[in-house]
């Protein structure tokens, strides 16, 4: 599990969210790489750099805590960029340190984007 190095520091996290007419399209022209986002969070570089966008930053100590304030706040610790649903599985939340990590069905993965060349 990610954890701060100090509990006590905050920092924050910026969540990236499909965009959601990427969401309908995924859903009915490519439901096998759409089911894997969004129930095992397998997310591949590429899907990510072209149908992700930042929706908010929240305010947090880490990873837990970002998961929980994205699912019931409170609002104060949200700074919303976008439309936004609740965090789940096959979002990806990046650090102060541009770590990205992707929600998966139970917990969070380390998700390193390589660009294509």
């Amino acid at each position: 599990m990610y954890r701060m190095r100090n509990e006590e520091n905050i920092m924050k996290f910026t969540i990236h969210q499909m965009i959601p007419s990427h969401r309908k399209y995924l859903a009915e022209y490519k439901s096998d790489e759409y089911f894997q986002v969004s129930f095992y969070g397998n997310v591949p570089s590429s899907l990510f750099l072209a149908h992700y966008s930042k929706v908010c930053e929240i305010v947090a100590s880490d990873l837990d805590e970002v998961f929980r304030i994205g699912n019931i706040g409170p609002e104060s610790k949200i700074n919303r960029l976008d439309r936004m649903h609740s965090i789940s599985v096959g979002d990806v939340i990046e650090d102060e340190e541009h770590r990205l990590f992707v929600v998966k069905s139970f917990g969070f993965e380390r998700f390193d984007v390589k660009e294509a060349a």
